[in-house]
């Protein structure tokens, strides 16, 4: 596996750490950088950071995305993989009239609040892709993929309709039915890679409860052994990521078993990536 972390670096000060030649300029006020951890730069990221927060009141970077390319061995040795959700839209479903009941959830971080009815979206604002996001972490699917799960046989997913303007539309609220994976603690999460900070400014981040393990994924899924004599191919996560801030939610983490996978590649269906995940040991 190589990682690789890409960071919005602010152009004005992109001559501290980086050559002129290094990334690629998006407009004129950021420059895109991929780095690794075995860069020895990598650790001076956060030092030049705090010094230019201290002396501008400007930050070094605006925003970063970890990035990791595999091996196809190490794709097809696999037993589990993290799907990942690349399109995230809005309103969310609060906004277009989907209830909820907050008084169930966690009144430290906000997790686990009950949807008490079926999921509203703004049928004009759904992206052309068979899977997405709200920005509350509401996961739709178009009814090409519910009918290519059908035909594939795969078990442990539910769909639910989705409605805009009260009509049911082509599109389903994805949801796992299957026992939720538990995360061991080799999976970071954090504000970014240089910040494992578990609140900040009145937000929890980590769950002193356990509902929720930080604010962004940092590294790969690690869960609890789970397997017995029947697996299901599609799973949600026990703790999430997040944060309770105005419409934002924390949000499970979807796996996936090679059979799931498969099917999305052999249908080529669109809005889906995937990362390895590992099952440890209890």
């Amino acid at each position: 596996m190589k990682e690789v972390l890409e960071i919005r670096i602010n152009h004005d000060f992109a001559h501290l750490l980086f050559d002129d030649c290094e990334g690629k300029n998006l407009g004129t006020s950021v420059r895109i950088v991929s780095i690794t951890k075995e860069d020895s730069r990598y650790l001076q990221i956060p030092n030049i950071a705090k010094k230019i927060k201290r002396k501008y009141g400007r930050g070094f970077y605006f925003g970063w995305e970890i990035k990791r390319t595999y091996t196809k061995k190490e794709l097809l040795d696999t037993n589990l993989f993290r799907v990942v959700v690349k399109t995230t839209f809005e309103p969310a479903g609060e906004e277009c009239g989907t209830e909820y009941d907050e008084t169930v959830a966690c009144e430290i971080c906000g997790a686990n609040r009950k949807q008490s009815g079926p999921l509203h979206l703004r049928k004009s604002s759904i992206p052309k892709k068979d899977i997405a996001r709200t920005i509350a972490g509401e996961v739709i699917v178009s009814r090409a993929f519910k009918e290519a799960c059908e035909s594939y046989s795969l078990k442990g997913l539910h769909f639910e309709q989705v409605y805009s303007r009260n009509r049911p539309i082509d599109y389903f609220q994805l949801g796992a039915v299957s026992t939720k994976l538990v995360l061991m603690d080799k999976t970071i999460a954090g504000i970014d890679p240089f910040d494992l900070s578990e609140s900040c400014e009145g937000e929890v981040y980590k769950c002193p409860e356990g509902h929720t393990i930080g604010l962004n994924l940092l590294s790969e899924l690690y869960v609890k052994d789970f397997r017995n004599a029947e697996v299901p191919d599609f799973f949600e996560t026990e703790q999430k990521i997040g944060v309770k801030r105005g419409l934002l939610r924390p949000e499970a983490l979807l796996l996936c078993t090679p059979n799931f996978r498969k099917m999305i590649l052999n249908e080529k269906l669109k809005g889906f990536g995937f990362e390895i995940a590992h099952i440890e040991q209890g």
